[in-house]
């Protein structure tokens, strides 16, 4: 089971504005003796928003000796309908452990979003949709 820190970022959302979602659970592809976690993480921005999720990896490892690598699983980039900014969805597995998670130099407006997480029904794709507005 995963641990999660309570107060990681910014009290305070604003969704109109930059900002970053994130959530974490362990992976399906997790066994007794090598396990994962999965890091999802959605950047909305005008510029710069793979350049902010390689900030948010580096920041873990830079707070660890141990260099964790991270597999990516899943991506989705899209426009944010009634807005100036892009989205960019990433999904990593990795054994990084969540206490190294910062989102320092990244975002002030920064949420944990419980509902982002892998669905038994439907796509975690389409709740992402959903939210920025597209059909």
């Amino acid at each position: 089971m995963v641990e999660v820190k309570k107060n990681v970022g910014k009290k305070r959302f604003v969704q109109k504005d930059r900002h970053v979602r994130w959530n974490v659970e362990e992976s399906p592809e997790s066994f007794e003796g090598h396990e994962l976690v999965r890091y999802y993480f959605v950047i909305q921005d005008d510029k710069y928003r793979k350049g902010k999720v390689e900030r948010i990896l580096d920041n873990i490892n830079e707070k660890s000796i141990i260099h964790f690598s991270f597999e990516e699983k899943d991506r989705l980039e899209g426009k944010a309908i009634g807005t100036d900014y892009r989205y960019l969805f990433v999904s990593y597995d990795s054994t990084a452990p969540l206490e190294f998670l910062s989102f320092e130099g990244v975002s002030k407006n920064v949420k944990r979003d419980r509902n982002l997480v892998a669905r038994a029904r439907g796509d975690i794709k389409d709740y992402i949709r959903r939210i920025y507005g597209e059909k």
